[in-house]
């Protein structure tokens, strides 16, 4: 997911009201927003309607916005309405966390319901209740600056349909080699 929308949705948060949705989707945020779920954003080409899974990648801000605190992973799930979190320190949801995935879980149903997005996806039905936030048991680092080498592992596992408690944190230095390696390739 674009950084762009996940740093929209943290600005436009504090406005948000369950009450007044329809009112709020109108106007910017509409027009910021809703490309995102149709697929017609520069940025994300794919219609959310195409899919079964989004992948959130969050940096979890710091008090100094200077300062890189922590990457999540999270993991919409659209036909069962839930968000699995993935993070490489915590095996439980903390007061950081939570914040920010209930941000998600709040919004992008109203978001959703605004798009009409049940009558263009196979199995979402018409039901725009809050998504359910689960936090995922997952291998966890133990270096402090590996977080975002284990969230990139995260979604390569995940789209493989592997287990992500199986990659540990040893594996992490010989990933990262390989990440680089394929990086320069991809750009020769």
């Amino acid at each position: 997911m674009d950084i762009l929308f996940n740093n929209y949705m943290m600005l436009v948060y504090k406005d948000f009201n369950e009450d007044d949705a329809d009112e709020f989707w109108c106007g910017d945020n509409q027009l910021f927003l809703t490309p995102y779920v149709w697929g017609d954003s520069r940025r994300c080409r794919i219609a959310w309607t195409k899919v079964d899974k989004i992948f959130f990648p969050r940096r979890l801000p710091s008090e100094d916005d200077n300062v890189v605190t922590h990457f999540i992973l999270v993991v919409l799930d659209l036909n069962v309405k839930k968000m699995d979190v993935y993070d490489s320190i915590y095996s439980e949801p903390y007061e950081a966390g939570m914040n920010q995935i209930e941000m998600y879980a709040c919004m992008i149903p109203d978001l959703l319901k605004f798009s009409q997005f049940d009558k263009h996806h196979k199995s979402f039905e018409n039901a725009f209740n809050k998504f359910d936030i689960r936090w995922q048991r997952s291998s966890h680092q133990t270096r402090s600056t590996d977080c975002d080498a284990f969230l990139i592992k995260y979604v390569e596992l995940l789209m493989m349909a592997k287990d992500v408690e199986k990659f540990q944190p040893e594996d992490i230095k010989d990933f990262r080699k390989e990440l680089a390696a394929n990086i320069w390739a991809h750009g020769e």
